[in-house]
């Protein structure tokens, strides 16, 4: 119709000009017009009809392609369906596998406490048998040093009685095998004075002994306190190991009761178990990491005393360092002045000034480099604007040029034959937005397709995601089974644990009462001993109260006591003597042998 259409206004037209008288100049012009008119006509003509054939193939395949989209509709709704329901499915055990996951946490949370605790008791129980040992090897010294000091009173009461037995043997040579009185015993005093500068020493040793004894005492009684005190703590922790087995029995029962309820889903949360496993392997290897470092931090702790004396020689050189800082400085005079305990005060407040000085150069510095480089930013952006701006008009002037060239040589053209390719470009136009409503639809359709794929790529996945979740379903109660072995050999570890540790407290206190049993004994000796030893003082004291000595002085030695009873024993025996030779003597001679006694007294 419109090419029919086209043909009528052409003769039309061409009418029109037959009936207009023309020239043979014009008619030569309108025929050569008219001849290129209809050439173009006839193009046109051609590409309308193949136009014409394209669009009907391209309404047919877009029927077919419609028909295949509806297709492709309902398989997406499918697949959108199964994919929700999958989707869900998928949510609801990601819920329950951090569900799992949490509970799995806790349970190695708590079996990691478990043998923590276990570590700690094991522990304070090796501690514990150590510090028996070192008690029972003080306690062997100090049975040791008692039998040292028994044996030790013993020789001394020896030795005072084979004293007795030669004071009288040398005061009285006669009386041999008759027991001497207390009387007779004052009066032999030269073994007695001999022995008392031994014993003295002996005190001595002994007082040593006593204040190392009492200081072994109180560092035993310390200890012991210690021991009670830790025993204690493992009694406490004992009792909350016992409260923590109990609250894991609880939890061991009621996921005992879950895991009843979650066995058909526990094998898709064997992966995220494994993972935790190899967190907790991990957890393990920094533990062993750390346990390093505490081992390396004690040996850097040792290495504190180097550091001390490091310090110290650093000390020197900081002091040297600021005698050179004052002398660069010139501040000697200034240090001299004030003295050396202002020095660094002194030294702070010149650096402060030159510090100051650099700083406000410094900030005028930056302000005229911030101000030059805020004149160049301006200058750059105006010359960048400038050249744009030339850029842009150079763009209008060419676009003016062409467009003017354009319409000088299309002016003529569009004379001839605008009608027939207005209407020529209205079909185009027509046809080409047909075209590109195909191309359209062919983009969607082959988008849509290329959804569909993804959805089988993800069906597919999703159901090789279920079956290694079943894989991991299986792998997981095998999990469950070795997990709750291992809680049964903890609980007889922690049932071991506790009574060794029971065994270990009763055996400290059997061994905390023979301590105090011995202690009690050693008391009860040392006493006995300061008895003795007061004795002899009090002897020693009645001894040279009765010779006449100075007790006042501070140190009186012994070997002047026992001087002055040999001078006495021996005037005692002269005495003898004498009155034995007076009875035998005349009266004439009385007045010379008394004389001779009082020069002798």
């Amino acid at each position: 119709m419109s090419s029919a259409r086209c043909v009528a206004q052409t003769k039309e037209i061409y009418d029109h000009l037959l009936e207009v008288p023309v020239s043979r100049d014009q008619l030569n012009h309108y025929r050569n017009v008219a001849e290129d008119a209809r050439s173009e006509l006839a193009a046109t003509l051609v590409k309308f009809e193949c136009a014409q054939s394209e669009l009907r193939d391209l309404r047919s395949k877009l029927l077919s392609k419609e028909a295949f989209c509806q297709e492709l509709k309902a398989e997406m709704e499918n697949y959108k369906e199964n994919n929700a329901r999958k989707s869900s499915l998928l949510t609801s055990l990601r819920d329950r596998v951090q569900e799992l996951e949490e509970e799995s946490a806790a349970l190695t949370a708590s079996k990691i406490r478990t043998e923590i605790t276990a570590h700690t008791a094991i522990k304070e129980n090796q501690e514990l048998k150590k510090k028996v040992a070192e008690l029972d090897e003080s306690f062997q010294k100090c049975l040791k040093e008692n039998e040292e000091n028994k044996s030790q009173v013993s020789k001394n009461c020896r030795q005072h009685e084979e004293f007795l037995a030669q004071l009288g043997d040398c005061l009285d040579p006669d009386k041999k095998n008759e027991k001497a009185s207390y009387e007779d015993l004052i009066l032999k005093l030269r073994e007695l004075c001999e022995e008392n500068a031994f014993v003295k020493g002996q005190i001595v040793t002994l007082e040593e002994t006593i204040n190392v004894h009492e200081m072994e005492a109180k560092a035993s009684r310390e200890t012991i306190m210690r021991l009670v005190s830790e025993v204690n703590r493992a009694q406490e922790k004992a009792a909350s190991c016992t409260k923590e087995k109990g609250k894991l029995n609880q939890m061991v029962s009621q996921l005992e009761a879950r895991i009843s309820e979650l066995v058909e889903q526990l094998g898709k949360e064997s992966g995220f178990h494994q993972k935790a496993l190899q967190r907790a392997q991990k957890a393990e290897n920094k533990l062993e990491v750390l346990q390093g470092q505490l081992t390396h931090l004690e040996g850097e702790l040792v290495s504190g005393d180097v550091l001390r004396d490091n310090l110290n020689f650093e000390k020197q050189k900081y002091l040297k360092f600021l005698d050179q800082l004052s002398e660069k400085m010139k501040l000697d005079q200034m240090a001299a002045e004030l003295g050396f305990d202002m020095r660094l005060d002194v030294v702070l407040a010149r650096t402060e000034q030159l510090v100051r000085l650099e700083s406000n150069a410094v900030i005028e510095n930056k302000t005229l480099a911030y101000n030059l480089q805020r004149k160049l930013r301006t200058q750059k952006e105006r010359l960048e604007s400038k050249e744009l701006h030339m850029s842009l008009l150079r763009q209008k002037i060419a676009q003016l040029e062409g467009e003017k060239q354009v319409r000088s040589a299309l002016a003529v053209e569009r004379d001839e034959a605008s009608l027939t390719l207005r209407k020529l470009q209205k079909k185009v136009e027509r046809l080409q937005k047909e075209l590109s409503v195909c191309r359209e639809a062919n983009t969607e359709l082959k988008a849509k397709l290329a959804d569909t794929s993804e959805l089988k790529i993800k069906t597919l996945e999703q159901t090789k995601a279920i079956e290694d979740l079943n894989k991991s379903r299986d792998k997981l109660e095998k999990m469950k089974e070795k997990a709750e072995k291992k809680l049964t050999s903890v609980k007889s570890e922690l049932d071991t644990t506790e009574r060794e540790a029971q065994e270990d407290k009763e055996r400290a206190k059997n061994m905390i009462e023979v301590v105090t049993s011995e202690m009690k004994t050693l008391k009860k000796s040392l006493e006995e001993v300061e008895r003795r030893e007061k004795q002899l003082v009090d002897f020693r004291e009645v001894i040279s109260k009765m010779l006449g000595l100075n007790m006042t002085s501070l140190a009186l030695p012994d070997y002047e006591i026992i001087r002055c009873l040999e001078r006495l024993i021996h005037s005692h025996q002269h005495y003898f003597v004498t009155c034995a030779c007076l009875q035998d003597v005349p009266p004439r001679g009385e007045r010379h042998t008394q004389s001779h006694l009082k020069l002798l007294h």
